[in-house]
């Protein structure tokens, strides 16, 4: 897919999960600006006040549109999306697409009409998605696994560390063992989550899993095929990281997000 004008891109995520969602949509968009931006004091967001995530975010994402022109803003975090969505369109005058857990993909799928959503504790116990099992309840049986666990093994995986399959292995099969009628459909409600797809492909043999991911970057790329107007004077400058403090931990990220593509890492004041 060809794009004639750069864009200028922002993605926000708590920690590191959503440079798994910029490498895709990298891939199938290379001719654009992107700015990545992760909370790392804020992180993780799974299971934090709500009130304080909500207030972070509005901060962090406000003050990098002042620094750069922003063309599109997606929010690679399920939590941030269901909490910020609704309150940075009304702030800010820009396309924003967040990500979300893919429910209504899964209803279309499932043989059993039983579902499992896998995510943060945060993203599970929301009103949005007690408002969806509600709707859904007639027909579907929707078993909610909170896991903070994974959270922090996919950001230590993605900051270059090693790790077997054995929590995995643990979680899955403990949930296997106590569920009769076990889901055919798994959804994966966390940015992070999609590190491990290949595990539980093979740990859930003869499941669906929904990579929520994906789901959310096809709807972009249709999006701006179909929407956005290209700014004709975008140059490219470089794709830039930012954080919200330089600690001994982040500096050590540079070289991460160097290997991604990000040539430097940036303080973003809140």
């Amino acid at each position: 897919m060809y794009f004639k004008y750069k864009l200028n891109i922002m993605i926000f995520d708590s920690g590191l999960g959503g440079l798994l969602f910029y490498n895709q949509i990298k891939r199938i968009i290379p001719h654009s600006n992107y700015f990545y931006v992760f909370d790392n004091i804020g992180f993780p967001y799974g299971n934090k006040d709500k009130n304080y995530i909500i207030n972070r975010i509005i901060k962090i994402v406000n003050n990098i549109c002042k620094l750069n022109k922003i063309d599109l803003i997606i929010i690679a975090c399920n939590t941030a999306s269901i909490l910020t969505l609704s309150k940075l369109r009304k702030l800010l005058n820009y396309p924003i697409i967040g990500v979300l857990p893919a429910i209504q993909i899964a209803t279309e799928l499932t043989k059993n009409n039983h579902i499992c959503l896998l995510a943060t504790n945060n993203t599970i116990y929301s009103t949005y998605i007690s408002n969806m099992i509600d709707k859904l309840s007639y027909k579907y049986t929707i078993i909610l696994i909170p896991s903070m666990q994974l959270v922090y093994l996919a950001e230590k995986i993605l900051q270059g560390y090693s790790s077997s399959s054995l929590l995995l292995y643990k979680i899955f099969t403990t949930w296997k063992n106590n569920n009769k009628d076990t889901p055919d459909t798994i959804i994966l409600g966390c940015t992070h989550f999609s590190l491990f797809t290949p595990n539980l492909l093979h740990i859930l043999k003869k499941k669906i899993i929904i990579d929520s991911n994906i789901v959310t970057i096809n709807f972009i790329l249709n999006f701006i095929k179909n929407n956005i107007n290209y700014n004709q004077n975008n140059k490219f400058i470089c794709d830039k990281a930012y954080c919200v403090s330089l600690t001994k931990k982040t500096r050590n990220l540079a070289i991460i997000l160097k290997y991604y593509g990000f040539e430097s890492l940036n303080i973003i004041n809140i």
